[in-house]
């Protein structure tokens, strides 16, 4: 049975991962551009913000907030659909709709235009926008057939605070390291923390965003946003880059607690304990897999709105777990494990 997605009505917060199928490692340099731009493509056509990314041999992550739904003019949807087509495609689309116009059809035009909005500020469509269109240009350079990526994508639904954002982003840009591919985040092209460093304005934009965002400062600079990002790194997020932090309305974010995090059995055992500074220095099951990561305030009320059965398993869950909070509250919430 195919595990619910845990999404919330309104702005939202996500890590999104998915990877290539049967184990292969499809993505090379020039693919991974080709990817990041379908990405960052997709996003201002969704109107996603893309605060940053990984991109790696064999899967993505990506940091994103998801807006509330609004209203696009019909001004904003020719630019948004001129970024996602490219302008070549874009014209021939305008012929389409000029030649059903002037058919006296103009209801086709209209009904597409509702389709088009219909697929903006929805996660799922964001991912499904760009992973299909990638498919298809993988297999028309490639002679490929069928799809390439192994399965859906996961998402794991954010507390907007502080703490969990840029514990995710930490461990977000730490993966070419991880993975042994550089000997440190500032060296890799393909996550947003390198890119920025290596002078990629959108990148860097990305991650002004994010620490506009959680330090609620108006616009942060580049330097700041670097600062942020490297603590991040280095498992150090009680730093607020010089701006008072606020947990998010409504959130009951405790106080940061100490940067020591604690891993628990399916009994609220601790098994072992460690920095935040190893914690997103390895392979994370809690990263990766679960609906969200947050406070132990913010998990308890993302419980609250699933469905009775898994509201019952969650709510048994916190009652085991006498470290969950703690665990939770370091942006970290991971799957239970033997000893």
């Amino acid at each position: 049975m195919r595990r619910p997605r845990v999404k919330v009505e309104g702005d939202g917060f996500y890590h999104v991962v998915s990877r290539i199928g049967g184990k292969r490692f499809l993505i090379d340099e020039k693919e991974k551009a080709i990817l990041l731009g379908m990405i960052r493509a997709a996003a201002v056509f969704s109107g996603v913000e893309l605060y940053t990314f990984a991109i790696m041999s064999n899967h993505f992550h990506l940091l994103v907030r998801v807006p509330r739904k609004k209203a696009v003019s019909d001004a904003e949807l020719l630019r948004r659909m001129e970024a996602l087509y490219g302008t070549p495609r874009f014209r021939k689309v305008l012929e389409k709709w000029e030649k059903w116009t002037a058919r006296k059809q103009e209801w086709r035009v209209l009904d597409e235009k509702a389709r088009m909005r219909a697929r903006m500020y929805d996660l799922s469509q964001f991912c499904k926008t760009f992973k299909e269109t990638y498919t298809q240009d993988y297999n028309r350079r490639h002679e490929n057939t069928g799809t390439i990526w192994e399965g859906r994508f996961k998402s794991i639904l954010l507390e907007g605070s502080f703490r969990a954002l840029m514990t995710v982003a930490g461990y977000v840009h730490l993966n070419p390291v991880r993975a042994a591919m550089v000997d440190a985040p500032e060296d890799s092209r393909w996550t947003g923390y390198g890119a920025g460093c290596k002078g990629d304005a959108l990148a860097q934009d990305g991650l002004r965003g994010l620490v506009s965002r959680v330090c609620r400062a108006e616009d942060s600079t580049w330097e700041q946003a670097r600062k942020a990002c490297c603590d991040a790194i280095a498992g150090k997020i009680q730093d607020r880059v010089g701006v008072p932090s606020q947990a998010e309305p409504g959130s009951d974010e405790a106080p940061d607690p100490a940067d020591d995090v604690v891993e628990t059995d399916d009994k609220g055992r601790p098994i072992r304990a460690g920095s935040l500074r190893a914690l997103l220095r390895r392979q994370s099951a809690g990263f990766l897999h679960g609906g969200a990561l947050g406070s132990a305030a913010f998990l308890k009320r993302v419980a609250g709105a699933l469905p009775e059965r898994l509201r019952r398993k969650a709510e048994a869950l916190f009652d085991r777990c006498p470290f969950l909070a703690l665990s939770a509250a370091s942006g970290v919430r991971e799957t239970p494990r033997s000893a």
